[in-house]
């Protein structure tokens, strides 16, 4: 049956080969506003993947831009952005270029201050902002003109006006950052001035035959802010004007108290924003946020929710997104880990945890695969030996990977457990594909020691067999009712039922200790209550009287989640929604019958614990795998947990550098 995701559709006059749009990212690959071959390489691969357009981000002026981001203003921007768009239609693919303007959401820009229409700082960056003047405000409106008629000239497709996720047009449609009282601000009406004189300059400035998007936070998401109803007024007004020709809604500002992009959205979470808009207009609606696959678009667009489904992560984690979801190939899925927001926020070229390949397209381009004899010994499965053996086989060596286990993945498959970590397997399964068709030599079960080194003779060995958990030296902590976390997490049926029989402690408050609580808390809730999206994130925490059984999570340090990054407060949210308790600077003295012994900031205390679970974290494992390359004079590589305890972010970057610089000999 054919996917109605794969039907060509128009917006305005540019008619669409299929219904996926990539949306736009702030890649930060730009040089003081210059476009560069990595802004180039990084399309190019993605031009190949299959979208029915690509959606590239450009600032409108030195105001507007971050200095790493293409700039307009920039002399030589019109010239390489044109190579961009030339090399675009090559593929068969639209090129749209978003018009942006930060607003008070950068640090200085050019050395400038940032200005805004109120001098209301954001909370992410927390500084200070110049108020727009009059004078100023119509510079910007022509700003955005100029740009969208230089586009045109140079063959973009169509622009898109950015108002959405808290940038300046967003900042000005806001009661809570436009405190203006002038023709730009003080009502309903007179906040929405601004942006659409914006958007009736662009129309007037490229015609009525051109297309241009607008992409709108469809909620502000924060108290006070503005709600859908007042984006549906903003939208009508729009259409019934001919300024707009399609509407992009994707979900809130990033300062909102709401997940955006990372993997507690479900999949598709802010389509029905879209569909709220797509009620009041008659222009296409493109749905956005944390739509991953095939199954969400299919839903969304065959519900009449939306006419396109846009994702830019998605082909940051897989170039070729568009092409394998609409032919049912194995990709690699966004695992909404939000590394890449991260980076992007700190000023930071962006990355992806799970593609090292992203802002190395350019490199990439320089290798070429040589066939070759020599072979690649990588022993470990887990994200780390994964990567190694992709990217030795792709380099052309004659590739063995080895795992003691009669899976890949390593410690993946335990981590994929928790609430909302079940996409880790989807990576799992695209690596097993990827390596099955590079004809990698998989050997399940198979212990790798200096004899198997001795034997082989490989001409490259990468050490990439994972840790082990760290046991830390606790009275009692031999007794019956402790377990490990990895066994929790693999331990199934018998292991819940265990733990559902009164109170559980959990000796360590980092990722692991953290999501083991999470997964416990899960099973204790038959309907899944405890991890709901809406009890989450709209106030209705699970009450304590309600909490069926006791689950309290113990760390030493000052900080619960240390290691979660900027995860740490929407799953620090989910944990107190969850009933789950969590003491800091708490040190464990003693295990004993029924009970754990403490000493907190406030003296010793004893905690009921029918269960403990520790989840101290890890450590290397030793191995004499090492002695015997040395013996052998083979060179090898260590990486991962095997050299130093990160995340699956570490091992996998670490494993595809080795491959940036090892060359075929």
């Amino acid at each position: 049956m054919a996917h109605i995701t794969a039907t060509p559709f128009k917006i305005n006059n540019m008619e669409l080969k299929n219904r996926i749009i990539m949306l736009v990212m702030h890649t930060g690959f730009a040089t003081g506003g210059v476009l560069t071959e990595q802004d180039k390489a990084f399309f190019e691969e993605r031009a190949k993947g299959g979208a029915g357009a690509i959606t590239q981000v450009c600032g409108v002026s030195d105001y507007g831009a971050a200095d790493n981001m293409p700039n307009v203003k920039e002399e030589s921007f019109f010239e390489k952005e044109k190579e961009i768009t030339d090399m675009i239609h090559s593929y068969g693919t639209k090129h749209i270029v978003q018009l942006f303007h930060r607003g008070r959401n950068s640090g200085s820009n050019y050395g400038l201050k940032p200005v805004a229409p109120s001098n209301v700082p954001s909370s992410i960056y927390r500084n200070e902002c110049d108020v727009l003047t009059k004078e100023q405000i119509e510079q910007t409106i022509k700003d955005f003109a100029d740009a969208a008629v230089k586009c045109k000239e140079i063959g973009v497709d169509a622009v898109e006006i950015s108002c959405s996720a808290g940038y300046l047009l967003t900042l000005f449609l806001s009661p809570l950052t436009n405190l203006r009282d002038d023709e730009y601000g003080g009502d309903e009406e007179r906040r929405m001035k601004m942006p659409l004189d914006t958007l009736r300059a662009v129309r007037a400035a490229v015609g009525k035959d051109y297309p241009v998007i607008v992409r709108i936070a469809g909620s502000q998401m924060m108290p006070g802010g503005y709600g859908i109803d007042y984006m549906q007024k903003f939208c009508s007004i729009a259409d019934k004007e001919g300024l707009i020709d399609a509407v992009n809604v994707t979900g809130g500002w990033h300062e909102a108290p709401v997940p955006q992009i990372s993997y507690q959205l479900p999949a598709g979470g802010f389509a029905y924003l879209a569909d709220s808009i797509k009620r009041v207009v008659n222009v296409p609606v493109i749905a956005c946020n944390r739509i991953n696959n095939i199954e969400t678009m299919e839903h969304i667009l065959e519900n009449g929710m939306a006419d396109f489904v846009g994702t830019a992560r998605g082909f940051l984690a897989d170039p070729c997104f568009a092409e394998k979801v609409l032919t049912g190939t194995p990709y690699n899925r966004c695992q909404g880990c939000n590394k890449c927001i991260e980076a992007v926020l700190k000023g930071r070229p962006v990355v992806c945890a799970y593609n090292p390949e992203v802002g190395h397209e350019a490199e990439e381009k320089t290798h070429r695969k040589v066939v070759s004899a020599k072979v690649v010994l990588v022993v470990g499965a887990g994200p780390a030996g994964l990567e190694a053996a992709k990217k030795s086989a792709e380099r052309g060596y004659k590739t063995i990977l080895c795992t003691e286990e009669q899976c890949l993945g390593g410690m993946l498959n335990a981590a994929a457990l928790p609430p909302h970590k079940q996409d880790l397997m989807k990576f799992i399964e695209n690596k097993k594909y990827e390596l099955e068709n590079l004809s990698v030599d998989i050997r399940y079960g198979t212990k790798v020691d200096g004899e198997f080194i001795s034997e082989l003779k490989p001409y490259f060995v990468v050490e990439a067999f994972g840790g082990k958990a760290f046991v830390p030296n606790i009275k009692g902590i031999d007794k019956d009712n402790v377990y490990m976390a990895l066994d929790v997490l693999k331990g199934g049926a018998d292991m819940i039922a265990k733990l559902k029989k009164g109170s559980t402690v959990i000796i360590g408050g980092g990722t692991v200790g953290i999501e083991t609580a999470q997964y416990i808390a899960e099973k204790h809730y038959a309907t899944g209550e405890s991890k709901s999206f809406n009890n989450m994130f709209i106030g209705k925490d699970i009450p304590a009287s309600d909490v069926p059984g006791d689950i309290t999570v113990v760390e030493m340090t000052k900080k619960i989640g240390k290691d979660l990054g900027g995860l740490k407060w929407i799953v620090m949210k989910e944990v107190k929604a969850a009933g789950i308790k969590t003491m800091a600077e708490t040190t464990v003295k003693e295990i004993i019958d029924g009970a754990v012994i403490v000493d907190t900031p406030e003296g010793e205390k004893t905690l009921p614990a029918d269960n403990v679970i520790i989840a101290s974290g890890f450590v290397p494992v030793d191995n004499d795998i090492t002695m015997a390359c040395l013996d052998e004079r083979i060179s090898y590589a260590k990486i991962g947990d095997c050299e130093k305890i990160g995340d699956a972010m570490k091992g996998i970057h670490e494993a595809y550098g080795i491959f940036l610089r090892l060359f075929i000999a």
